[in-house]
């Protein structure tokens, strides 16, 4: 299995999955000119395209990629429902079905879950995929943004992972010293708001105790309040094992190079 994040950030996330012919898109916040820019991608081929949210970064390109693809849109009732509402009807001939927490799904060979998150929307997942799971050479890619925190119930779940794509949205000082107003601020640092390099440092250090994650890649940083040597940094620096992953960092406006799930990769 391999991936590439094509954008994640504030000014829209889309990543793309496949594994032994299957080929999946995670969220649709990055226009066609911009998608054509950044990456390849055949959209005849793509069997399923997944939402996280409705935040609008998320699906604000929904309708025109709908309209290319020949497949399902996986997405959460009420966040559906939160679409129709908020748009007046806009979504509601889409091809959908409906996605709910801690099922098991499978679209030709690669299983996935949703798992619930903490985010202010009408409902969030992150995902946990999975390529030959009857197979020994099983491998896992999990997908954890746009949250306050992660339930600890996942924490061993996400251990088992090969690779993981995390939030590390803000640096928490630069964040208070931002020209942001108070209520934004106060959003973002809640439980339902977004995690913060510290916060995600402490979890990769808890995933990693397995020592099994060969590829952490930091995703959703902020352009105001966070840098990505600051990120890496603080993560780092919150690592107290030898076991140490590749750590990438996932781009706003740049999609970043293929990514191999489980092993050594091409960089």
């Amino acid at each position: 299995m391999k991936f590439q994040i094509i954008g994640s950030g504030s000014k829209g996330n889309m990543t793309y999955i496949e594994a032994n012919g299957t080929r999946i898109l995670l969220d649709a916040g990055i226009n066609l000119k911009e998608i054509n820019r950044r990456s390849e991608i055949d959209f005849e081929k793509i069997d399923a395209l997944l939402i996280t949210h409705e935040h609008s970064d998320h699906i604000s390109s929904l309708l025109s990629i709908s309209k290319k693809l020949k497949c399902k849109i996986y997405i959460n009732k009420k966040s559906f429902e939160a679409l129709i509402n908020r748009y007046h009807g806009k979504y509601d001939k889409l091809n959908v079905k409906y996605i709910e927490a801690n099922e098991k799904y499978k679209i030709k060979n690669i299983a996935f879950m949703p798992i619930l998150l903490s985010h202010d929307t009408a409902n969030c997942f992150g995902f946990v995929f999975v390529s030959n799971e009857d197979k020994n050479e099983k491998e896992c890619l999990s997908y954890i943004t746009d949250t306050g925190f992660i339930p600890v119930p996942y924490f061993s779940l996400l251990a088992k992972s090969d690779s993981i794509i995390i939030e590390a949205n803000h640096d928490i000082e630069m964040l208070q010293n931002s020209d942001r107003d108070w209520t934004l601020k106060q959003r973002i640092l809640s439980v339902t708001g977004h995690m913060s390099n510290l916060m995600c440092g402490e979890v990769v250090n808890k995933l990693l105790k397995k020592k099994k994650i060969d590829n952490v890649i930091l995703a959703h940083l902020s352009e105001e309040c966070n840098t990505e040597e600051l990120a890496v940094d603080t993560v780092l620096n919150a690592i107290d094992n030898d076991y140490l992953p590749t750590i990438y960092v996932a781009k706003q406006h740049e999609s970043i190079p293929f990514i191999n799930v489980k092993g050594k990769n091409d960089d």
